[in-house]
């Protein structure tokens, strides 16, 4: 386990939050927007919401959801529903995976699963999400866990699209901190249940 990753799973400094949400936030906008523009020519960011993020943090997680909200609706208006999900979901797991990587190698975040779960925590601190990890083979490594999110702020804004488009991300993040684990959601609190569920299994059971 590296030291800063360590460190942050202590104490996560504001500053860092703020950076890791801006940064976020630019990412995913910016990757929906390439799909717009590739499928709608005549698409004008222009008409989108302001996305400056010069507020506390949850004010800047609110303004970042409603711009996914509306370029999501977009998406969904321009293309149709079935073929927006699945170019915003493609968009947005490679998204994920770039800024994972990065992540990875900022963090210095090694292959075992501790350091996956504390790099994902200090993420999802950013966006205001707390989750618990369960084992639910209890075994020590190489084992399907599942992760139960309690709490998410963005579920406050999200719809059920956007929600699953933007999930994505979350995915392909996980995948970007370790290259062999796999996440899937199953369950979404914008969907109507209790707490979000998503799968952890390393990628050679995906095969």
């Amino acid at each position: 386990m590296g030291l800063k990753l360590r460190f942050l799973s202590w104490w996560t400094p504001e500053w860092f939050l703020k950076r890791g949400l801006n940064e976020l936030a630019f990412s995913t906008v910016k990757g929906l927007e390439r799909v717009l523009i590739k499928e709608d020519p005549k698409f004008n960011n222009t008409k989108l919401h302001n996305t400056s993020l010069k507020g506390n943090l949850n004010e800047n997680r609110k303004i970042m959801a409603i711009n996914h909200n509306e370029i999501v609706e977009i998406m969904i208006n321009s293309v149709g529903r079935e073929k927006a999900l699945n170019l915003g979901r493609e968009a947005m797991f490679n998204e994920g995976l770039s800024l994972g990587r990065k992540f990875r190698d900022m963090l210095g975040v090694g292959d075992s699963t501790e350091d996956l779960i504390l790099a994902a925590k200090i993420l999802y601190k950013i966006l205001g999400i707390e989750f618990t990890v369960k084992d639910i083979n209890n075994h020590q490594n190489d084992v399907e866990m599942i992760m139960v999110v309690n709490r998410c702020s963005l579920s406050e804004y999200y719809n059920g699209d956007t929600c699953r488009i933007l999930s994505a991300a979350d995915e392909g993040v996980v995948q970007g901190l370790n290259p062999q684990i796999k996440m899937n959601f199953t369950e979404r609190i914008t969907e109507g249940a209790p707490c979000c569920l998503a799968t952890l299994r390393p990628e050679d059971e995906n095969k």
